[in-house]
């Protein structure tokens, strides 16, 4: 049976304040921002999925886009609506959701590293019906490059990508990089991948 790690999103959102969270991020990713600017995007609809503390979403608005950010905590949605208004924000889980649009572009910063090992399918399904014909998904997650430490988010594998969602994408690239946050008591190294839409 695959391993299982529990995250309490609600209670999280709750009691810790977001500019305290490990995740928290103020400025615009930076791998993100050298995609965009190498790749030429200025506009189009994007899907910031697990938007969390909001920021990549609202620098994405900012930057001309068409932003829907949304997130399984109803704590972080109700925050970010509070804090950014020229962002739509959705509650919505990506294993189960029930959004009615499509997007040109999807930007992952979190979610998919948290999913347990049985609901990556799911995952790549979903983010491919969510995508308008050669539509990007732009991920960023953990790298099993980095010690195993049993809890947090998982640790990822060019392989694991390659098996998740070659069925569903062109993997364009796979890059290593890190996690910049200025709260992380440790270097994060991380994997950044864009993919288009088959």
């Amino acid at each position: 049976m695959a391993e299982q790690r529990n995250f309490d999103w609600k209670n999280i959102y709750k009691n810790m304040k977001v500019t305290e969270m490990p995740w928290y991020y103020p400025d615009l990713d930076e791998d993100l921002q050298n995609a965009l600017n190498k790749l030429g995007l200025t506009s189009g609809t994007f899907l910031d999925l697990g938007t969390g503390p909001a920021t990549q979403a609202n620098k994405l608005a900012e930057r001309g886009f068409d932003v829907t950010g949304t997130d399984i905590s109803e704590e972080a949605i109700a925050l970010a609506k509070q804090a950014f208004k020229d962002v739509e924000f959705i509650y919505d889980d990506i294993l189960e959701s029930k959004l009615a649009k499509k997007f040109d572009f999807i930007f992952d910063r979190g979610c998919f590293h948290v999913l347990d090992e049985d609901k990556r399918e799911i995952y790549a399904e979903n983010v491919f019906n969510l995508l308008n014909d050669s539509g990007l998904l732009i991920l960023k997650c953990f790298s099993n490059k980095m010690p195993e430490t049993g809890s947090g988010p998982y640790l990822i594998s060019e392989k694991i990508i390659k098996d998740t969602f070659e069925r569903y994408f062109f993997i364009e690239e796979i890059n290593d990089t890190e996690f910049t946050n200025d709260k992380a008591l440790r270097i994060i190294k991380a994997l950044f991948v864009i993919m288009k839409r088959r």
